[in-house]
């Protein structure tokens, strides 16, 4: 049974309704009234998914507007789950967990020290995003964004395989609650700052290969405009160079100089409506969002710069094996080494610390996110 046709199985027998497959790749189905009026369907039915679709079936795809029926059926049932995930591999010693940490956690103008090493549980947020971005074409993605609810680490490494671990059937569920379920850490306006943070770079890096198409196909439409209209400004331009050497009237020379007017408005108009036409608009919906509850070896870390000290903790991930690092505490980026500012420690990239271009003074943009407090000079116009 393909995937398609054995989700819609599921689903409709989850709602109740006699659901029988049928050849060549198809499902019979009778359905109760919720069902009729949630997918549009009369009380006995048949939908097929293959190249050649049952009698009297019909398609059912991906692309058509079932989606949006089982999007009505299902409504918030499904939106989000919350699990314990088991995991039999152990941490490995502290002495190994020292030294990972100290080749992955690299800052350049500030040291750490290790406190301890301990056992602990966290919770990731797992959640999955449709992507919709139209232009001259319609493309649709699915983003996931996993969270560490503890510190507020990005742990993409961690998505694949929380996603298989969902994926299988009842592995991942216990026999019975090992441990109380923590209490929320991230508040909903925190999430929310964090995935408008992090999703952008996300979505761009995602969409590269569309936005790459479509530059091209700009390009040569723009250069197809070019060249037709650069034509007839060049015999325009001849004609009025031909009435010039022939003396004719003023009145002949201004009718060419419209002529030569209304092209330009008219190539400047065909330009815009390439703009428009190559305008690309990204529509971002939550679809679901998972809790999962894990084990960690949680790494206690006393962050020192100058006279300052800051503490903090990053979690070993089991499924991952490797320490969650934090992002930059500006723009969320993901660098490979970090600078520490003096004023609050915050453990930010290199663009984040870089010189002002007004004053040449190097800054803390998590501290100051808008200006240069020396000089004042706004980062937003010409610098990070």
């Amino acid at each position: 049974m393909s995937d398609l046709r054995d989700m819609l199985a599921k689903t409709l027998a989850a709602q109740g309704a006699l659901v029988e497959p049928i050849h060549p790749d198809g499902l019979e189905i009778l359905a109760p009234p919720h069902v009729q009026e949630a997918l549009s369907l009369p009380e006995w039915s048949r939908v097929g998914f293959g190249a050649v679709l049952p009698e009297k079936a019909v398609r059912v795809s991906f692309e058509s507007e079932w989606a949006q029926r089982l999007v009505r059926l299902l409504g918030d049932r499904g939106r989000h789950v919350t699990l314990d995930l088991q995991t039999s591999a152990p941490p490995p010693p502290a002495a190994d967990l020292e030294r990972e940490l100290r080749r992955a956690l690299v800052l350049e103008n500030a040291t750490f020290r290790l406190s301890d090493v301990t056992l602990a549980v966290t919770c990731y947020f797992l959640l999955v995003f449709h992507v919709i971005s139209t232009s001259d074409e319609k493309r649709e993605d699915i983003v996931h964004l996993c969270l560490n609810e503890s510190n507020g680490t990005l742990a993409d490494r961690s998505t694949g395989l929380l996603l298989r671990k969902l994926r299988e059937d009842s592995a991942f569920i216990a026999a019975g609650p090992t441990q109380p379920e923590l209490p929320l850490r991230l508040s909903q306006q925190r999430v929310r700052e964090l995935a408008s943070r992090l999703l952008p770079a996300k979505v761009r890096a995602l969409l590269i290969p569309f936005l790459t198409g479509m530059e091209r196909r700009m390009s040569r439409d723009l250069e197809r405009l070019y060249a037709y209209y650069t034509d007839l400004r060049s015999e325009v331009a001849a004609r009025i160079g031909d009435k010039k050497r022939r003396g004719e009237d003023a009145e002949a020379l201004r009718a060419e100089q419209s002529r030569l007017q209304a092209i330009e408005r008219e190539y400047n108009a065909k330009v815009a409506d390439l703009d428009r036409k190559y305008a690309m608009s990204v529509e971002i919906r939550l679809m679901q969002a998972a809790r999962a509850q894990m084990s960690v070896a949680r790494a206690e870390i006393i962050l020192l710069r100058r006279k300052g000290v800051r503490k903090l903790h990053l979690d070993w991930n089991v499924l991952a094996k490797e320490f969650e690092l934090l992002p930059c505490e500006s723009c969320y980026a993901a660098p490979k080494t970090y600078f520490v500012c003096d004023d609050k420690l915050h453990c930010v990239c290199s663009l984040c610390m870089s010189p002002c271009l007004g004053c040449a003074k190097e800054s803390c943009r998590a501290c100051h996110p808008s200006n240069c407090p020396k000089c004042g000079h706004a980062w937003n116009k010409s610098s990070p």
